[in-house]
């Protein structure tokens, strides 16, 4: 008889481009920007990850993924788009 109950692991982390693009989805809770634009040219503030996440848009992984990057952060710390997204 199969093991039931054995819960599934966890997605793994889309590519930092895919998380920044889905996390825009959502409006920055930090500077008010609307869905579909960056927060600033050079990218988006944690904020925004927060509410994305928050709202289903990306995973708690992604997140993670995405504040690995950073050494220290607060709400409105920029995710850079660079390819790792730290600055």
């Amino acid at each position: 008889m199969a093991n039931t109950t054995a819960a599934k692991s966890p997605p793994a982390a889309r590519s930092p481009h895919e998380i920044r693009e889905a996390a825009r989805m959502a409006n920055c809770g930090e500077c008010w920007q609307v869905p579909g634009t960056p927060c600033t040219p050079e990218g988006d503030h944690v904020a925004r990850f927060g509410r994305a996440m928050r709202r289903g848009l990306i995973s708690g992984a992604d997140l993670i993924a995405v504040l690995q990057g950073l050494v220290v952060f607060t709400n409105d710390t920029i995710v850079y788009d660079a390819p790792d997204g730290a600055r």
